[in-house]
């Protein structure tokens, strides 16, 4: 199996080509070719159907930033191409009700589907389901108070996982436009209504925008290997 390292302590492995991502403290082994252009639901059953998870909203941003060191190489040249002339898709869900919103990793695709089962996970501690008040703002922000977002920190993870990813997608968004990025995810609705969350480069900012719906079918996502929640390999050592 070929090797190819990549400034940024990733790696890829050609065959079934697998990159691996730092994340965390962990490394992830994502699979491609990336699965689209498709309906969010479509594009992360096929994912599901080859035996891996879907990829998280942070996960997403771990992948674009590793690619982002490494431009010229082909298969995150491929990454770029998806994230500015389309949208990549992730697994990390919403479910606005009248209280606000719950963001949910759906990485096996079983995400509960009323607000009353998802806030019984948030209440007990589960570190999928994520509640985040109503009133908060969208549209554009600055760089510094959207990575205070209480909705894009939500989408990041726990408290302690959305503090660690910081770093990461700051570097995302200042790669896009060192000034501006945006946010948008349906605030609350009189009932339970759920939707699909994309990262994207539109227009010169970092798009963060969870409010898809089933009608929009231009999104891409890749696959992670099911090795617990990431591969345990320790990152390795870039090369000078």
């Amino acid at each position: 199996m070929e090797k190819i390292s990549l400034k940024g302590n990733g790696e890829i492995r050609e065959g079934r080509i697998e990159m691996e991502v730092p994340h965390l403290e962990e490394t992830l082994t994502f699979v491609l070719p990336l699965h689209g252009p498709n309906y969010q639901p479509t594009v992360m059953n096929e994912i599901s159907g080859q035996g891996l998870a879907r990829p998280t909203t942070a996960q997403t941003f771990s992948l674009i930033d590793l690619a982002m060191q490494n431009p010229d190489e082909r298969h995150c040249s491929e990454i770029l191409k998806r994230f500015k002339q389309n949208y990549l898709w992730t697994s990390t869900e919403s479910l606005s009700f009248p209280q606000g919103v719950i963001v949910y990793d759906n990485v096996n695709g079983d995400m509960p589907q009323t607000s009353s089962e998802l806030m019984k996970l948030a209440e007990a501690g589960d570190e999928r389901a994520r509640f985040v008040e109503r009133g908060f703002e969208t549209g554009d922000r600055s760089i510094s108070s959207w990575l205070k977002h209480p909705y894009v920190l939500a989408q990041l993870g726990s408290a302690e996982q959305a503090e660690k990813m910081l770093l990461v997608v700051e570097r995302v968004a200042k790669q896009v436009n060192k000034r501006i990025a945006w946010a948008y995810g349906l605030n609350s609705s009189d009932s339970d209504v759920k939707r699909y969350t994309a990262v994207y480069d539109y227009g010169g900012r970092l798009i963060l925008y969870g409010d898809y719906g089933d009608y929009n079918r231009s999104g891409y996502a890749a696959g992670v290997l099911k090795t617990g929640e990431a591969s345990r390999a320790k990152p390795k050592v870039s090369k000078k």
